[in-house]
Parts: C-alpha cells; sequence; structure tokens
C-alpha cells in the first residue's frame, strides 16, 4: 500500500467505523457518518482519487490487525468481514449494474460519495443474517437504496401495476447533507455548507411562506440523474431546482428529504470555479445565496406535504406568490452585505435589475447553454443516421448523458444500419439488428 495512507487511522480513528459495521443492525448513526465523511477527507487530501476503493482495503487490514491483536470487541469478526465484502465486492458493482444506462455517465468518484457509502453499508445491515445469502442481501439492499423517481405524472398502462414507474429508474440520491452528520466531503461541501448556512439565518415568516423549515430536513441530496430537458416532467416549473422527496414522509406527512438536481448545482459551482478577477470568498456567498434562493423556490412548488396545494391551486396563483417572496428573500440578503461587497452587488443589481444578478444569469446561461448541447448532439447523432452513417451516429449517441435521448439516438442509428442491410439485400443481418434496436 501507498506509504502516503497508512497514517489514516491516527487521523480518523477506523477502529469506529469498524465497530459500527461489526455490531450495527442498519440504524444510521450520525458519528459513523462523518468519520466516513473524515476519512474520504484525508485521503482525497493526500492524492487518493478514489477513497472508497482504497477505504475498503485500509478498513479489511485494520480490521485483521484488531483481530489478531486479541482486542475483546473484535474477537468476532465474521459481520464486519462479510459486510466489507458484500458492500464492497458485491453491492457497489451491482448498483453499477443495475442502473448501467441511467447513470452510465456517472464516474466512481461522483456516485460513491461518503454519505451514500454510509447508506449503502445500512442497506446491507439491515438485510441481517445469515451473511453468506450474497443473492438475498444484495437484492434486498438494492431494494431499500433505489427509493427515489422524482416527479412522474405518468398515465396508468397495462403494463405498469397501479401505474408504477419501471425498476430502473427508481435511484438512490446521493446525500450531500444529513442530520447530526453535517455537510459530507466532496466538491459541493463549501457551496452546500454556505447555502445552509444562509438559510438558517432567513427571516422565519418567509421560510414558512416557503415552506422550509430547517429542522426537517433530514436529508439533502442531488439526483444523480442526468438531467434530460427533453422530459416532459422537466417542464414543470422550477423542477431543474428541485424538490421535496414526495415518498420521504414523517409521521405527520411532512417532507424530511430534499433532492437538488446536479445540473443546478454544478452550473453555480461552475461560476465559484471560474471566479476570474473576483474574489473567490465572495464568489462562493453569491453561489450559495442563489442555491438557497432555488432551494426555497422549489419548496414553493412542493409545499411542505402532499396535502399543502389542493385540486383548486393553479400555476398561475402559485408562481406569483413565489416570486414575490423570491425576490425578498434575495433583497433581504443583499441588505446584511456590506463594505465593498456590497457596493459591488448593489452595483450589479443596478445593472441586471435583480438581486444577485450575476450568479442568478450565471445559473440561467449555463442552463440554456446546458439544455442546448444536449440538443445539438442529440439532432447530430440522427442527422449523421438519416445521411445513412449509423457508425458515426452511434458514437455521437454515446455521448449524451441523458438515458432517454441516449436511448432515442441509438435506436435511430440502429434503425438505420438495419435499413443498409436490407437494402443491400442482407435480410439475415439486417433481422438480427432489429433486437438490438428493441431491447
Amino acid at each position: 500500500m501507498d506509504e502516503r495512507f497508512k497514517d489514516l487511522d491516527a487521523a480518523v480513528p477506523l477502529q469506529g467505523i469498524l465497530g459500527y459495521l461489526n455490531f450495527a443492525g442498519g440504524k444510521p448513526d450520525a458519528r459513523f457518518q462523518k468519520q466516513l465523511s473524515d476519512a474520504y477527507r484525508w485521503l482525497a487530501k493526500k492524492g487518493a482519487q478514489e477513497p472508497h476503493a482504497l477505504l475498503a482495503e485500509l478498513l479489511r487490514s485494520k480490521l485483521a490487525e484488531l483481530r489478531a491483536g486479541g482486542t475483546s470487541a473484535f474477537r468476532d469478526t465474521r459481520q464486519a468481514e462479510a459486510v466489507l465484502a458484500l458492500v464492497f465486492a458485491e453491492l457497489l458493482p451491482a448498483y453499477r449494474a443495475h442502473h448501467a444506462d441511467l447513470l452510465f455517465h456517472q464516474p466512481a468518484r461522483e456516485l460513491f460519495q461518503p454519505f451514500f457509502l454510509a447508506r449503502v453499508c445500512e442497506a446491507v445491515l439491515l438485510q441481517g443474517a445469515p451473511w453468506d445469502d450474497e443473492a438475498r442481501i444484495v437484492a434486498g439492499a438494492l431494494t431499500v437504496l433505489n427509493d427515489y423517481v422524482g416527479h412522474r405524472p405518468m398515465a396508468i398502462l397495462e403494463t405498469r401495476p397501479k401505474g408504477e414507474p419501471y425498476d430502473h429508474e427508481r435511484v438512490r440520491p446521493v446525500p450531500i447533507y444529513i442530520r447530526e452528520a453535517g455537510v459530507a466531503w466532496g466538491r459541493y461541501n463549501a457551496l452546500v455548507s454556505k447555502a445552509l448556512e444562509i438559510l438558517a439565518t432567513t427571516d422565519a415568516g418567509l421560510l414558512t411562506e416557503a415552506y422550509f423549515d430547517a429542522d426537517l430536513l433530514d436529508e439533502l441530496a442531488f439526483d444523480p440523474r442526468a438531467y434530460d430537458h427533453q422530459h416532459p416532467v422537466n417542464r414543470r416549473p422550477n423542477y431543474v431546482f428541485g424538490e421535496w422527496d414526495a415518498h420521504h414522509l414523517d409521521n405527520q406527512g411532512r417532507y424530511r428529504r430534499y433532492v437538488a438536481r446536479q445540473v443546478a448545482l454544478d452550473a453555480l459551482l461552475d461560476r465559484v470555479e471560474n471566479a476570474g478577477q473576483l474574489d473567490p470568498a465572495e464568489v462562493l456567498f453569491e453561489a450559495a445565496a442563489v442555491f438557497a434562493g432555488t432551494i426555497l423556490m422549489a419548496t414553493g412548488s412542493s409545499g411542505n406535504s402532499p396535502a399543502t396545494h389542493d385540486s383548486t391551486t393553479t400555476l398561475a396563483s402559485l408562481m406569483p406568490r413565489i416570486a414575490g417572496y423570491r425576490d425578498a428573500f434575495y433583497a433581504s440578503l443583499l441588505d446584511k452585505v456590506g463594505g465593498p461587497h456590497g457596493a459591488r452587488l448593489r452595483a450589479e443589481a443596478t445593472t441586471t435589475r435583480q438581486p444577485f444578478g450575476g450568479a442568478r444569469q450565471h445559473l440561467n446561461q449555463y442552463l440554456a447553454r446546458h439544455r442546448a448541447a444536449q440538443l445539438q448532439q442529440r439532432h447530430l447523432s440522427w442527422l449523421f443516421a438519416d445521411m445513412g452513417y449509423p457508425e458515426a451516429s452511434l458514437q455521437e449517441a454515446s455521448r449524451i448523458p441523458a438515458a432517454s435521448t441516449r436511448m432515442l439516438s441509438e435506436i435511430a442509428g440502429r434503425l438505420t444500419t438495419g435499413q443498409l442491410l436490407a437494402d443491400r439485400g442482407a435480410l439475415p443481418q439486417a433481422v438480427q439488428i432489429l433486437p438490438e434496436a428493441e431491447d
């Protein structure tokens, strides 16, 4: 093992992580979650490209050391050994395979973040012994993990009992904040931390109007699916910013998990990472302010429970109210900013005709470019297919991260291949293409 990583145990005691894995039954533990985040942070600072993979090796090594040392709490380490093997060798690859179409664009470093790993460990532990029944545990844990699909107004089809979405549409949002454990290590850490800090100091009346209560926020996560601008559900107002998870409720029917869209986080982070001559700390504050504003806009659309908005509520009546408290939020926050930073923001507001106009316009422009690039890639793929260049069509389609758009483009490419083969009289080969297009 690389010598750089051997001192992790001195910085983040691995015995605590292993103790949870060896004795817990799957109940979430904030200390365990935070220890995972701290371990990731330490490994990343030492240069680890995929902290989760290296952490698995370090945990196995430490467990063997504790067992050999005769530590009373680790005389029997069968559960921890099994859980480590199930999590890293079985469940993470199974999750990848299950979402091969949906999440193919996500690198492991982005997907397998510390709090996501915590949820994976909890899901495995919930399945219980016997630990050698791998098929049962992996299948059960996948069901526990894949607990989110988001807003899906779909017709009830004969092939979908009770209107349920397809199994592979459900996914596990990647947690970036968990109550008591705090904000996870990762590239969104500073942005989310500052946004939550801003929300904590926002006027209580305004938060109530936006149906946001920080005390009810058990988890803030991002949707790891690629944002598809052509999908009908994404035409819902404010959907691009996120939503309360309608299936994550407490016993009083209140929402407890907020799911942000990764594309919005990336848009705001893009401005921070390309601050130019501006003070990075100031730009981070502005990006966090806009992220906080998008949360309030999204929660206003969702309400704080499924019963918030009844059938008489329309977009015409809802959107003006949301716009009103959004403007009040930004104006109030701008009044709190003093010094040169405040002077710059007020001058910017005059130019852009809205508070925090620079960051807000950057978000909108980023989303517009993202949509244009997605449409361009799709049409380019279809154009190559129509011109009779199926290989080029499939190559362009493979660059589209949104699953449905990519699949439609790939189908067009395969149909073109089949048509070309049929025109050449190669009917047996053309017939073989049809199952690929239908798959």
